[in-house]
């Protein structure tokens, strides 16, 4: 089989690459190569749950970057009575949205997955696990989030047990017992989700969350936008001095909401400017902040949490789990903190951290072979790929590739801001025009 373009993954990446490229190509010299039958999903948007919201507003949701507003027409056509671009819509109907965005593309689907990929002059051949071969001309590595770093220290009792979920998303093989006491490792917006999928099967018992800092994702509300962003961006590229404009903007009166968000256009070109101590410097001692108020929780999530903490519920602890042991009754969770270690019995643990962006250590053989062969080397800070501007994989001769393209949370080892689909649906946008400029 041939092709133009093949896009591998048909999350919500892969897809809202192909729906960008099918607007400035003929669809069928185009290819989703996806395992998976459902597509644009990918695992946020697959979720079955009600209560699991978008964290952006419907009004900017739309999946074709000069139409953000598209999802919430796409909810007037079906005669939803919430199409309303200020709200925050449950993730499992923009799954639906973008899928049947999709469906309406004519871009074929092949449902394989690749296990390596062979370079052939400007293009490559794409091997699937069931042995068969795709020629094309360029690659969109399109694969979203790998699985967290897995916790240390977990022995074979808590392996097998089915106790310990390391993926969180995907079916669990057991679920905790009514009233026993469950662990969640992190307190970000996947630990929220988590915790609203407990309440909704029936689980009733006590929830610890256990991050590094102990903090949970901030609160949407309203926000009054500012003319420009509160860095500037001939500030000096040091962490101290971004960090001093923001201070400055909130000590004359503007909201942190309003801080963030006049940053969000313009966050990865001052990322861009630091250097490498300066960005080591930002992750060690202020990502933990711009995280928490940059991804917020939707305004009916953040009030569910303020009952389940009021109501001793979920509780937030600060800490390091070390490790996790078991036997048949239970398991014990080892955490140290800056106060000393501590230990806490569960029914089970949960992995609710950031996914893994070392892909050195991530299991996929794929990704191993694009660095062995010196088609990718690793961007910032050891993170994912190092891309240029339009997502072109740099290689091991420093040169970029003409056939090797990455988009979505893969190029978090060039970008500072990958992961949100206003910020990937640019980056798709920005591909076909790359790739496709008349």
């Amino acid at each position: 089989m041939k092709t133009r373009i093949a896009i591998i993954g048909g999350g919500a990446s892969g897809v809202l690459a192909a729906l960008h490229l099918a607007r400035r190509t003929d669809p069928a010299g185009l290819l989703v190569i996806e395992p998976r039958k459902g597509l644009a999903r990918g695992v946020a948007y697959s979720t079955t749950e009600p209560a699991h919201l978008l964290n952006v507003r419907a009004g900017n949701m739309g999946a074709l970057a000069d139409a953000p507003e598209d999802f919430v027409a796409w909810l007037s056509q079906r005669g939803d009575g919430a199409a309303d671009g200020t709200s925050f819509m449950p993730r499992m109907l923009w799954g639906e949205y973008l899928a049947a965005r999709f469906a309406t593309s004519n871009v074929p689907v092949l449902h394989q997955c690749v296990t390596r990929l062979e370079k052939r002059g400007n293009s490559a051949i794409l091997h699937m696990d069931d042995g068969s071969r795709v020629e094309a001309g360029r690659t969109v590595l399109a694969m979203g989030h790998a699985l967290p770093v897995d916790i240390p220290c977990c022995d074979d009792v808590v392996r097998n047990s089915g106790r310990y979920i390391r993926a969180v998303w995907d079916t669990w093989p057991r679920w905790p017992e009514a009233d026993a006491p469950v662990v969640l490792v992190g307190s970000g917006l996947t630990a929220i989700d988590i915790l609203l999928r407990l309440r909704a099967g029936g689980y009733g018992g006590v929830i610890t969350m256990i991050s590094r800092h102990g903090l949970l994702p901030c609160a949407h509300g309203p926000v009054e936008p500012v003319p420009a962003p509160v860095i500037p961006m001939d500030t000096l590229p040091t962490a101290r001095q971004y960090l001093h404009h923001v201070r400055l903007a909130l000590k004359d009166g503007v909201s942190w909401r309003a801080a963030v968000d006049s940053l969000r256009p313009c966050s990865n070109a001052l990322w861009a400017r630091l250097s490498d101590k300066e960005r080591w410097r930002f992750r060690r001692h202020l990502f933990h902040r711009w995280h928490t108020a940059r991804h917020r929780m939707a305004p009916p999530v953040a009030r569910r949490i303020v009952e389940e903490m009021a109501s001793g519920h979920l509780i937030v602890r600060r800490g390091h789990v070390a490790a996790v042991s078991g036997d048949r009754h239970g398991l014990r969770v080892h955490v140290r903190a800056s106060e000393g270690e501590y230990h806490l019995m569960a029914d089970m643990v949960m992995n609710c951290t950031a996914p893994d962006t070392n892909f050195g250590r991530v299991d996929n053989p794929l990704l191993h072979e694009l660095f062995a062969l010196g088609m990718a080397v690793h961007g910032d800070l050891g993170s994912t790929f190092a891309t240029d501007a339009n997502g072109a994989l740099f290689g091991h001769d420093g040169l970029v590739s003409p056939w090797l393209h990455a988009i979505g949370p893969l190029r978090a080892g060039s970008l500072f801001e990958t992961t949100a689909i206003p910020e990937i649906r640019q980056q798709a946008q920005a591909l076909s025009t790359f790739l496709f400029p008349t």
